[in-house]
């Protein structure tokens, strides 16, 4: 982890330790995860902070008091502002702010949905309330399926490291995608345009000890077999063997 990081997870902290209804999902969480199962193969950094908030929908005002009340001691060195309004399938941006400088430090996405299920994950000694680990791999799984896939090549990253290390049974992702109304395309740019998702994936930078394109592309054609046919079949996945098991 860098200090960036290491102030980041600070501030998650922070917040979970409030106790406000908000629980965090995205890279931060995914490195956690990989962490507690000692996936060291690569390290992928990130600069934004990503989160649900599951109660009522406060007011913009009250939204960014509450994150401000949050920080507990780091409120002196630091503060939030708004930087965009939530609303109808938009998340919310909260600045986070060094006060001496008014210079951002880091930023929040802050989407206005439920989540289904969380858990307690460790930075150290400082606990972080995030989504589970099945949530995480279902939208990422999505992410594939979609053009959307170009911009979020780092996705192929996240699935493949995840896959390596979570429990995926086929039964547990489909009720997931099912819970969420989840709409989970073709997966036609995966399949179709590998030199173009090759372009994307050797686009992204800084991910130390990256593994070969052609090494993840391979892997993750398996992997989302079940998942590009709808077939709900229940499978659990081989990592050993890179197959879909019979349950």
């Amino acid at each position: 982890m860098n200090k960036h990081e290491h102030l980041m997870y600070q501030v998650l902290g922070n917040i979970s330790e409030a106790g406000i209804p908000i629980v965090f999902k995205g890279a931060l969480i995914t490195k956690l995860i990989l962490a507690e199962h000692r996936f060291v193969l690569l390290n992928r950094p990130t600069i934004d902070i990503d989160a649900n908030w599951l109660d009522t929908p406060p007011s913009m005002d009250g939204l960014v008091n509450t994150i401000q009340q949050s920080l507990g001691d780091m409120q002196e060195h630091f503060h939030a502002v708004a930087i965009r309004e939530y609303g109808e399938n938009k998340s919310a941006g909260i600045s986070i702010r060094v006060k001496t400088m008014d210079e951002e430090v880091m930023s929040m996405d802050i989407s206005i949905k439920p989540v289904f299920g969380s858990r307690v994950y460790y930075y150290g000694k400082i606990g972080i309330k995030g989504v589970l680990p099945n949530e995480i791999l279902a939208d990422k799984i999505t992410v594939l399926s979609k053009p959307v896939l170009f911009r979020r090549a780092k996705d192929l990253i996240d699935v493949y490291a995840l896959a390596h290390c979570l429990e995926v049974q086929t039964v547990e992702i489909h009720d997931l995608l099912q819970s969420k109304s989840a709409i989970v395309g073709g997966f036609t740019e995966l399949y179709s345009r590998h030199d173009d998702v090759k372009h994307a994936y050797n686009k992204l930078k800084g991910i130390e000890d990256k593994p070969l394109f052609k090494d993840v592309y391979s892997y993750l054609i398996k992997f989302i077999y079940p998942f590009a046919l709808q077939d709900k079949t229940p499978r659990i996945w081989n990592n050993n063997t890179q197959n879909w098991d019979d349950i």
